[in-house]
C-alpha cells in the first residue's frame, strides 16, 4: 500500500509511483478501478480495498504544484463519495478543489498545469480539461461558486486556442502570465508542433463532454463534437489510433481508444441531433469492440494490467506498447457505461437523480381526473431502494412525503407499491439489473386510488397494484403535475424511457409487452384514428391490428399493418408484402394524424395520412388484409412493436363504426 501502478513494465510488474509523489499524476486510477468494481458488484470485499487504496492519497489534498489534482481525486476520492455518501471524502475533494483553484491565473483565464518545465512561463496543456471537474464538482458540493467560472474560463481558453479550424488539436500553449500573449504553441508529448498527439485528442474529447455536463454552455458541447468528427475521420479500421494521428511512426494507443470510447458513451446522450447520437454510440462500441479483443485484451495474462499496447511518452521512449493504468481505469469506465446504456440513447431517455430537485420533471397542469401513465424502466443496479413517485403541479418536491403516488424498486430486488401508510404488492414482481420493464398506471385523481402493471421482458403484463390509495399525508392532488425519478445512493441507479401521460401509449420491442386489448365489440366496417409520432429515424415500427382471439406473437398475427420502415416511409401491408398507393416520409418527432377505415367482412382496409401542416395523403387504397392472418371478425387488440423501447408513440386512439363500407376495388 502506497505504491500505486501506473504502467507495465518488461518482467511483468507495474512501475509503481508513490502516494506522496507530488508531481506523478496516475494515483488516484488504481482505487478507481476497485471502485468501479464495487460499482458494479456491490460486494463489501471491493469496496473494502477501494477504501484501503483511496485514503493514502489524502497526502494530496494540500499538493499546489500540479494541475493533475482532477486525476488523482476524481477516480479514487470522488468515486468514493458517490458510491459511499461518506463526508470525509468530500471535504478531501473540496480541500484538493482549493489546492488546483491556487493554480488559475485570472489575466489569461487559465490553471496553469505545472511548474517543473524551466522552458515554459504560463503553461496551458490539453490535459488540464480532465482535472476541470474537480472545480466544476466541488461549486456544486459545498465550494467556492467562482471555481465554476474558473473551469469554464479555461475551458474556453482551450477551445480558442489549443482547438484548430478542422477540430485538430494542440497539446501545449504557454503565455506570459503578465501580458497573456502567446509564446509558443505546439507539442510536449506529440509527433510534431503541427501534429494531432491522440491522447492529447481524448482528453479534450472528454474533458469537454465533462465540463457540458456541468455548465449545459452550448459552446462546450460545440466544442466537443468539432474535435470529435475530426477524429473518427481518422479512425483507422480497428478503431484504435495511432499514438499521434499524423505521426509516420506506427504505434497503436489504447489509451487514448479507452478513454475516448467512454466520452462518446456520455457524449450521444447530449448532442440533439438523433443521427449523430447514433453514429457517436456506434463509434463507441466499435472501439470497445477492438479493445476487447484478444488483438488489446491481455486474455493470455501476459501483462499486469488489463489493455495492452498503450502509449507513455513516445518521442521520449518511455512506456511504449505496454499497459497503462489510465486505460484500464477509462476502459472499465467506459464498459460500465455501456452496462447502463446498451442501445443508442432515445430523446426519451431519463436518469434517475439523487437530489430531488434533479429528479424531477414537469408533466403539467392539465393532467387531471382518470390519467394514463406508462414507460419502460431498466433498473442499471441491482438492488437498489429507488421511487418513481408523482405529485401535483402545484408542489414543490423536496421529501418522498410529498409523493402522491409511489413505485418502489425495493432492497429485497421487488417492485412495490405505496399504499396509504406502507408498501405493499397485490403480486409481487422482480426485477433485474439492465432488463427493461414496462409499466402501466392508472390513476383515478378524484377518488385517489391508482393501479399499476408490470409487465416482466418477455412475459405478460402482472398487476402490481390494485386500487392502491395514495400515500397517507401528502399534499392534495388534483393533477399528474409531475414524475420524480429519485435514486436512493446515487445519481443513475435507473433509467426511465418514453413517459406518457393521458393515453399515450409507446411502442415496444416485444409483442407481448406493444399488445393492448380493444374489446371484442369491433365489428363490422369501423375507423381507427390516432396521431403517430417518431421519436427516431429511420425505425423498424408496426401499428397493427388483430381478433381479440388471436395470440399475438408476431406480425403473420395482425390483419392490418401501417409500418413505419426502415426507409425512412410510411407503408402498409397489402396481402402478401408492403406496399404504398403514396408513400409518405416520416421525421423524428414529427406527428401525423392516422386514418384508417377498415371493412372486416369485406378483409380490406385503406389509410390515410396527414402530415404536419400538410394536407391529407391516401397512404392504402383497399388494401387487403394479410394472407394467412387469424381470422379477424372483430379489431380486439392494437399493437405497437418496434425494435426498441419508445421508438414511436401513439395519442388520442379512437375506434368507432363507419358510415359506410369500403367501396369495391
Amino acid at each position: 500500500m502506497g505504491q500505486y501502478p501506473k504502467s507495465s513494465r518488461p518482467d511483468g510488474t507495474w512501475l509503481l509511483i508513490p502516494a506522496d509523489n507530488m508531481i506523478g499524476w496516475t494515483q488516484g486510477f488504481f482505487p478507481g478501478e476497485l471502485w468501479l468494481m464495487y460499482d458494479q458488484s456491490r460486494e463489501p470485499d471491493w469496496r473494502t480495498r477501494a477504501e484501503a487504496w483511496t485514503q493514502p492519497l489524502e497526502v494530496q489534498q494540500y499538493n499546489v504544484q500540479t494541475h493533475d489534482l482532477g486525476f488523482k481525486f476524481l477516480p479514487s476520492y470522488g468515486l468514493a463519495y458517490r458510491l459511499t455518501n461518506d463526508d470525509y471524502y468530500r471535504q478531501v475533494l473540496l480541500r484538493a478543489a482549493g489546492s488546483l483553484a491556487s493554480r488559475y491565473n485570472p489575466r489569461v483565464g487559465i490553471i496553469s498545469c505545472c511548474d517543473w518545465n524551466p522552458d515554459w512561463h504560463l503553461p496551458l496543456v490539453v490535459d488540464t480539461m480532465m482535472n476541470l471537474e474537480l472545480l466544476l464538482w466541488a461549486s456544486r458540493n459545498g465550494g467556492q461558486s467562482g471555481w465554476r467560472d474558473m473551469a469554464l474560463n479555461h475551458a474556453l481558453r482551450t477551445q480558442a486556442d489549443i482547438v484548430r479550424p478542422d477540430g485538430s488539436t494542440y497539446h501545449v500553449v504557454d503565455y506570459d502570465p503578465n501580458t497573456g500573449a502567446q509564446l509558443f504553441r505546439g507539442t510536449y508529448q506529440g509527433y510534431s508542433d503541427t501534429s494531432t498527439w491522440a491522447r492529447g485528442h481524448a482528453w479534450a474529447i472528454h474533458g469537454f463532454t465533462l465540463v457540458y455536463r456541468y455548465t449545459r454552455d452550448p459552446r462546450m458541447l460545440e466544442a466537443a463534437q468539432h474535435v470529435t468528427d475530426y477524429y473518427l475521420g481518422r479512425l483507422p479500421e480497428d478503431a484504435i489510433p495511432n499514438w499521434d494521428l499524423d505521426a509516420p511512426t506506427p504505434q497503436k494507443d489504447s489509451s487514448a481508444a479507452a478513454i475516448i470510447a467512454s466520452a462518446l458513451l456520455e457524449l450521444s446522450n447530449y448532442v440533439p441531433d438523433t443521427d449523430k447520437k447514433v453514429a457517436y454510440w456506434n463509434a463507441a462500441l466499435r472501439m470497445l469492440d477492438s479493445l476487447g479483443s484478444p488483438a488489446y485484451l491481455d486474455t493470455a495474462d501476459t501483462s499486469p494490467g488489463i489493455l495492452l499496447h498503450g502509449v507513455g511518452n513516445f518521442p521520449a521512449g518511455q512506456e511504449v506498447d505496454v499497459s497503462l493504468v489510465y486505460g484500464d481505469y477509462y476502459f472499465l469506465e467506459a464498459v460500465r457505461r455501456f452496462q447502463r446504456q446498451t442501445r443508442p440513447p432515445l430523446p426519451s431517455d431519463w436518469y434517475s437523480r439523487f437530489d430531488f430537485a434533479a429528479a424531477t420533471h414537469t408533466l403539467g397542469g392539465g393532467n387531471t381526473g382518470l390519467q394514463v401513465a406508462e414507460f419502460d424502466v431498466t433498473p442499471l443496479n441491482h438492488p437498489l431502494d429507488a421511487v418513481i413517485g408523482y405529485a401535483d403541479s402545484a408542489t414543490s418536491v423536496t421529501a418522498f412525503s410529498q409523493l402522491s403516488m409511489l413505485i418502489r424498486m425495493n432492497t429485497s430486488g421487488l417492485f412495490d407499491v405505496r399504499n396509504g401508510a406502507v408498501y405493499a404488492a397485490t403480486n409481487p414482481v422482480p426485477y433485474e439489473a439492465l432488463s427493461t420493464y414496462h409499466v402501466r398506471m392508472v390513476t383515478d385523481l378524484g377518488a385517489g386510488q391508482y393501479s399499476v402493471w408490470i409487465t416482466p421482458p418477455g412475459g405478460a403484463e402482472i398487476l402490481l397494484a390494485d386500487r392502491f390509495v395514495f400515500r397517507s399525508g401528502a399534499p392534495p392532488i388534483d393533477d399528474l403535475g409531475q414524475v420524480v425519478l429519485k435514486s436512493g445512493a446515487v445519481d443513475e441507479e435507473y433509467r426511465v424511457s418514453g413517459h406518457t401521460v393521458g393515453g399515450v401509449r409507446s411502442s415496444q420491442p416485444g409483442f407481448a409487452a406493444g399488445t393492448r386489448a380493444l374489446g371484442d365489440g369491433n365489428t363490422g366496417v369501423l375507423v381507427a384514428e390516432f396521431d403517430v409520432t417518431p421519436r427516431t429515424r429511420p425505425l423498424d415500427g408496426v401499428i397493427g391490428y388483430a381478433d381479440s382471439s388471436a395470440r399475438v406473437t408476431s406480425r403473420s398475427a395482425l390483419a392490418l399493418s401501417l409500418r413505419l420502415s426502415p426507409a425512412g416511409v410510411f407503408d402498409a401491408y397489402d396481402g402478401t408484402r408492403y406496399a404504398a398507393t403514396n408513400p409518405v416520409p416520416y421525421e423524428a418527432n414529427a406527428t401525423y394524424h392516422v386514418r384508417i377505415v377498415a371493412d372486416l367482412p369485406a378483409g380490406r382496409y385503406s389509410i390515410w395520412l396527414e402530415p404536419p401542416s400538410g394536407p391529407e395523403v391516401l397512404l392504402a387504397d383497399r388494401f387487403a388484409f394479410r394472407a394467412g392472418a387469424p381470422v379477424t371478425d372483430d379489431l380486439g387488440q392494437l399493437t405497437l412493436k418496434s425494435t426498441t423501447a419508445g421508438e414511436f408513440q401513439i395519442a388520442g386512439h379512437t375506434l368507432r363504426p363507419a358510415a359506410g363500407a369500403l367501396p369495391a376495388p
